[in-house]
């Protein structure tokens, strides 16, 4: 039997990520601020917020007393929450907003990839960790430097994570995982911002009406195809890469 967490999962690419996972069988666990519709006797929910990191931790810690890795032959983490906004140039930002944005995209998957390798430090079977990651990580976007910094920031965690991991003797894999443009909430909000903040926002709305926009099933086909293939550790996959 196979486990898996996916966090960031009542919508978007979370929310495909799980229906496939249970698809494939799994033991899903989906950790999001709100329940989804989604109802199965393999999936697990948990409402925790991921912005508030030591509710995020304490989650974890509860979570790993009532699962025993034992009675499964795999575990992977897929750190899929996360937020563009704030929508704003360098210095307009205020500082709430920007604590709740790197503690959402970079903090908290930190921390967790941290509890879960110490958690499994002796478990044998497979265990895997996918951050999703953007293309925002290697191209600056005037109004996004927050969002390209945090996706950059976890980058560099995946391949600092993966190298370290060389050393242990029972390996965790960590890969991150850039899924494109798809068509999501997040794509709304930043459809939504304006040319001063975002000045790209007229190639963002081009993407929905020429239809450049990918469904999120598909997406997460492609990650857990991959998942099921022999990734290299610590490496930055973008899904350009299959198509």
């Amino acid at each position: 039997m196979h486990l898996s967490i996916v966090t960031g999962a009542s919508k978007g690419l979370g929310e495909a990520i799980v229906k496939g996972l249970l698809e494939k069988g799994h033991l899903v666990h989906a950790v999001s601020r709100s329940k989804s519709g989604i109802r199965h006797d393999r999936l697990s929910q948990h409402e925790v917020d991921l912005t508030q990191l030591a509710e995020a931790e304490m989650w974890f810690a509860r979570f790993t007393d009532a699962v025993q890795p034992a009675d499964v032959d795999s575990i992977t983490l897929i750190n899929n929450a996360g937020m563009v906004t704030p929508i704003k140039r360098a210095g307009e930002a205020g500082r709430e907003e920007l604590r709740r944005h790197y503690d959402l995209n970079l903090l908290a998957p930190v921390i967790l990839s941290q509890l879960f390798a110490k958690w499994l430090k002796s478990f044998q079977g497979n265990k895997t960790i996918v951050n999703i990651s953007s293309g925002a990580a290697k191209n600056p976007y005037k109004g996004w430097s927050a969002y390209c910094s945090s996706k950059a920031g976890l980058d560099m965690f995946t391949k600092t994570f993966g190298f370290e991991q060389e050393d242990e003797d029972f390996p965790v894999k960590m890969i991150s995982f850039s899924p494109g443009v798809m068509d999501t909430a997040m794509q709304e909000v930043i459809r939504s911002s304006s040319e001063k903040d975002f000045y790209e926002i007229e190639r963002f709305k081009a993407y929905q009406t020429e239809g450049k926009l990918r469904s999120t099933s598909f997406v997460a086909g492609v990650l857990l195809d991959l998942l099921e293939t022999e990734f290299e550790n610590g490496r930055v996959y973008d899904i350009k890469e299959f198509l």
